[in-house]
């Protein structure tokens, strides 16, 4: 695994081209800062590396990978966004927000096999906003398999993933662990399916 310790507010650009190298040319899986904890991913039209992330976490199809988006160009290709919920997500994105909403038949059926749904999210974190960024689309993400306490030290976490990870963003220990705030959007009315990091005040 190779450990790039980056820069949280001004990201080194050639680690995150590295990485970017990493994840396009080499099937491979990065793990990375965002707003609430690292996350674990794999660009989401890279269906070994989306298989080789399930296998690390053993879990099965309905792993239920969110979408990690650099903007709202990204997240109208592969949910259908209605203007009503493209206003309401921008009052809280970038955030610690993930959003349910329905899918576009751009989501491969590697990553969401039977569900109609995808959760899409923009953090508030520049070091993987650029990487998305840089890569041109969304990263599919999943959490690693350890306490949501220590999923923002890179030294609790590097022990669990080190044989398993090709490339790894460090930018230090995060603030306030605590996972995204999970809204379903596909209803009419929104509805409150974890209570994270992020305040709904709707």
């Amino acid at each position: 695994m190779v450990i790039y310790n980056i820069h949280c507010q001004n990201p080194q650009k050639r680690y995150l081209d590295s990485a970017a190298k990493i994840l396009r040319d080499e099937n491979g899986i990065a793990v990375y800062p965002t707003d609430t904890v690292y996350g674990m991913g794999a660009l989401v039209t890279n269906p070994k590396a989306v298989d080789k992330i399930g296998k690390i976490l053993n879990k099965n199809k309905e792993l239920l990978f969110s979408f990690i988006c650099s903007d709202f160009t990204q997240v109208a290709k592969y949910v259908h966004l209605s203007n009503g919920n493209f206003k309401l997500m921008k009052r809280y994105l970038p955030g610690p927000f993930t959003f349910i909403l329905e899918a576009t038949n751009l989501v491969p059926k590697k990553i969401n096999p039977k569900r109609k749904t995808v959760g899409v999210r923009i953090p508030d974190c520049t070091v993987t906003l650029k990487l998305v960024e840089l890569l041109g689309e969304p990263l599919a993400n999943a959490s690693i398999n350890l306490p949501e306490e220590n999923r923002g030290d890179p030294e609790l976490i590097r022990p669990a993933i080190l044989n398993e990870v090709d490339v790894m963003l460090d930018a230090g220990v995060l603030e306030d662990t605590i996972g995204s705030t999970i809204i379903d959007l596909t209803g009419e009315e929104p509805v409150v399916i974890r209570q994270g990091k992020g305040i709904w005040k709707e």
